[in-house]
């Protein structure tokens, strides 16, 4: 807990006090409201979610959802574990209406804008699993072709649905989260071991990772094809300019970036004109974070 945040609290339980004190007695009914406020400021001040989520959570782990135990805990949490567990409150049958609420929940991502406009993955075909499951649903053998096309003009929300649909409601949260990635473009499991690294990242016409101390910010265009790396608005406080580092421009520059020096940016375009795929992305990605860790370690 930071110190704004203390003396915030620690001023409510004074004043409390002292009016409780000026009575002469602090009867049971006045320590009861007192512990509730605080608990109040307590919660708004450090919980990584809102209450929803948080009570969601707690009652799924087990844990008294008003106590100060289980924000400590669900904040430390990975994102995607929150998430695993703030899924599995909805139950054992989970829909795609519901998968999607959870990522909007805890990751702040809108998969329904994504579908909606059509952003995210630009793919020929999705990977076999998927269509295998998709062509079944069309009353389709697995291999066959014949409704390929109709699939790919679905919008990603139908096809989610019908894949969860399909898998009877039964898929895991790990099966979910991969689900998510193969449809939407959007990584959950990578997204949430990026927390904390000062990598922004802007995707699908929206934040998918921001920090106050960002270093370098990696964005994407609407349909993944073309990337762009710029210098963060951190940066500057540490090497004293707001270009990008020569030694980053060249590292990626090797793996087909083209540093165009009127924005001072890097640009990749994926040559074959589909999304980057998760193998370049990853190897981008890892890149980036070597570079933030050699900055920050000098």
């Amino acid at each position: 807990m930071n110190h704004a945040k203390k003396v915030m609290i620690y001023t409510l339980m004074a004043i409390m006090a002292l009016m409780g004190a000026s009575s002469g007695v602090l009867a049971n009914g006045t320590a009861a409201v007192e512990h509730s406020q605080v608990y109040e400021v307590q919660t708004l001040q450090e919980a990584n979610y809102s209450k929803k989520v948080m009570k969601a959570v707690s009652e799924t782990m087990g844990m008294d959802a008003d106590s100060y135990d289980a924000i400590s805990i669900i904040n430390q949490l990975p994102k995607i574990k929150v998430w695993e567990y703030y899924l599995a409150s909805f139950g054992k049958k989970v829909k795609g209406n519901e998968v999607r609420c959870a990522v909007k929940d805890i990751f702040d991502i809108d998969l329904d804008l994504v579908s909606k406009n059509d952003y995210g993955s630009k793919l020929a075909i999705y990977p076999a699993p998927i269509m295998e499951i998709l062509r079944v649903s069309l009353k389709q053998a697995p291999t066959s072709t014949k409704k390929d096309e109709l699939i790919m003009s679905m919008s990603k929300n139908e096809v989610m649905d019908r894949y969860i649909k399909q898998s009877d409601y039964a898929l895991t949260g790990v099966q979910l989260s991969l689900l998510v990635n193969q449809i939407f473009g959007v990584n959950l499991m990578g997204i949430s071991s990026l927390d904390g690294k000062q990598l922004a990242i802007n995707s699908k016409g929206q934040w998918i990772v921001k920090g106050e101390q960002d270093l370098i910010l990696l964005e994407s265009s609407l349909d993944d094809v073309d990337v762009f790396v710029y210098a963060g608005p951190y940066l500057e406080e540490l090497t004293g300019t707001k270009a990008l580092p020569e030694e980053l421009i060249v590292k990626l520059t090797a793996i087909g970036f083209v540093y165009q020096e009127e924005n001072d940016r890097l640009y990749y375009r994926n040559p074959t004109g589909e999304s980057v795929p998760d193998a370049f992305k990853g190897q981008v990605i890892g890149i980036l974070l070597g570079f933030i860790a050699e900055v920050t370690s000098r």
